[in-house]
Parts: C-alpha cells; structure tokens; sequence
C-alpha cells in the first residue's frame, strides 16, 4: 500500500527475521523499517545484508543507559527519512503478525473498508499460548503455534494503532500515541481514532491518560487481529525470564506473566489463507544472496544463548551443531566496497 510503513524494534531477534520481513510485505507494507540496538548476534549483519538489497531499512540505535531502548527507538525513528515520508505507521513487535480477514488479507482491504477518514486504526491482540511446546526450533512461528485467547479474555482488550499521517502526534507509543498536534482539536471531523469495524473509540484522547485497551465489549476479532506469540515455546520464555522488558524496563517476565498469557482454549487457523502467498515471498527472501548463511549463524546464536541462560554446553545441542554446518556450507557474499553498506 502506497505510503505504509510498518516499524519495529529489535535485539537479539535474528532467528526471526525472515518470517517477520515476508509477513510485512505479503500484507503490501510499501517499507519496513528496523532498528536494533545492542545485539550480540549476527542479526546486525543480516539486516544490513537485507539493507543492501533493497528489502528493508535498517539502523542501529544507543539507548542511553536508563532509558528503555523501545521508546528511545521510537523517538530516534520520529527524525528519519522513512518515517517522514509515510501517510500510515504501524508500529508493532517481531512476534506480532496483522492477520486481515477482509478481501485478500492486506493492509489496503483493512484500511479501505473504513470509509471515513481519521487519524489512525486500532486492532485487538490475539494472544497465543505456549499449547505446551517445550523446546525452540527453527520452524514459522505463526504456524507452530494455534492456540490463543478469545474475545472475551482480558487480554484481548489490548490494541495498537495503524497511525495515518503520524507525525501529527507528538509521540508514538508501543500501543496508541500521544499528545495531539494536528490541525484542529481532538475529537473533531477526523481527529479521532477508529476500530477495526469503522467505530469511533470515544473513549481515548491522547492528551488524558495512557490508555492501550478497549473495553471488553468493544474487542473485535471480524475485520482483523494482531496476532501476538509472546510466549512461544517454554523453553524461550525462561530465556526471558528475569530480563528487563525493552518497553519499561522492568522485570516483568516471571510465572504471573506466564499464567496471564498463556491461553490455549481456542484452536485459530486464520493464518492458512496466507500460505501460498507467503510460501512465495518467504521463499524468494530466503534465496537471495547471504540471507540464509546468516539466518544460520542467527539459529547457532540463539541456542547459545539458550543454553548459556540454562547453563549448559551449546556446542554438544543438535540444534548449534545444524545450523553451524549450514552456513558452512553456504559460501559468504562478498564485502561491499568500504562506504557503500
């Protein structure tokens, strides 16, 4: 879609790139743009190869010590040329997928049954369970994992926000922004947000409190939903555990955390419509030059941390001793010429 630009953050998130990157453009974001901070994987590197290429955008960041590197990220975003030139922004984390269940399932089919103009579009999380899973492994994270919340779950009533023309607020936020600073006041014609069926959300105001949920009767699922695998594989979560969130920097990740999002009650396949589109772009990234030698070295990273965490031996795991000989035995790109990365 003309003029869409879908942002996030990152660190440490190499070994889910590619199917982060694909998802974005099968749903027609005209630019991704990403920036990372502080990685130790070899995530840096396949982003900047995916620069070079022409896929996406990329740029590290330096969170100041005590500043959370979300927000930060956010703020440096606000004065880069990509976010300048963007009509809409969705700001949104690498383990969440929009799934549209209008038309073909993209951006422009959400956007474009709203008739009306206004200054951004809210969509409620769907939240998906560990459904038991133990262990990670380099499989696609949005057809792993089915199960997840309904709408009638606490946690369904979380949002965030498809912002049109985004520089008329004066911050943007992991969920709704804030402090308006367009033309006219809040509230007025098409200063006012809407959900995903076309209705005014008359409770928020972006100069009042922070406010990143509806309430539960205003939770909509029909046109869209973010699908969000915070969770994962439990094995991943006690990787988390004990760190600090990269929106707060607080401790959150702990057993309540667990038992709050962990929903396995309902069975979602909202996803199978993508599968042939989807199969195709992921396909093509994955053939371009580098990309999966990288994506490899991405793979080992992350079951050395995963093991280091645990504290056991990396280098005697399956898993780190695969993805090693796979990218030994994809030949390396050649380096750009010094300045041209």
């Amino acid at each position: 879609m003309k003029g869409s630009l879908v942002l996030t953050t990152m660190r440490n998130e190499g070994p889910f790139i590619l199917e982060w990157v694909a998802w974005q453009k099968i749903l027609g974001f005209e630019k991704i743009l990403i920036l990372f901070n502080d990685c130790t994987d070899h995530s840096p590197s396949l982003l900047r190869q995916l620069k070079r290429l022409g896929e996406i955008s990329a740029k590290r960041h330096k969170p100041p010590k005590d500043e959370a590197p979300q927000p930060w990220a956010y703020e440096v975003a606000r004065n880069l040329p990509e976010t300048r030139k963007a009509d809409w922004l969705f700001c949104c984390d690498v383990d969440e997928f929009l799934v549209v269940h209008r038309g073909d399932g993209t951006l422009s089919d959400l956007l474009t049954a709203v008739p009306q103009d206004h200054a951004g579009m809210v969509v409620n999380w769907r939240i998906f369970g560990s459904d038991k899973q133990i262990m990670w492994h380099d499989t696609l994270v949005h057809r792993r994992f089915h199960k997840c919340a309904d709408e009638a779950t606490q946690q369904s009533r979380f949002v965030k926000t498809i912002l049109h023309k985004p520089h008329r607020f004066g911050r943007w936020r992991a969920h709704t922004p804030r402090y308006w600073q367009g033309e006219g006041a809040w509230g007025q014609g098409d200063n006012r947000l809407v959900q995903t069926d076309g209705s005014d959300w008359t409770t928020y105001h972006p100069d009042n409190n922070v406010i990143n949920q509806v309430t539960q009767d205003q939770v909509r699922f029909s046109a869209a939903s973010l699908h969000h695998y915070m969770l994962q594989s439990i094995e991943q979560f006690e990787h988390k555990r004990g760190t600090l969130s990269a929106s707060r920097r607080t401790n959150r990740y702990d057993d309540t955390f667990f038992t709050r999002f962990n929903h396995n009650h309902t069975n979602c396949t909202d996803v199978a419509k993508y599968q042939a589109r989807f199969d195709a772009e992921f396909a093509r990234l994955c053939a371009l030059p580098d990309v999966m030698r990288l994506h490899h070295l991405c793979c080992a990273d992350f079951v050395r941390a995963l093991a280091e965490k645990r504290g056991d031996g990396f280098w005697e795991d399956p898993r780190y001793i695969r993805h090693m000989q796979m990218a030994d035995a994809i030949p390396a790109a050649p380096k750009p010429a010094r300045g041209k990365a």
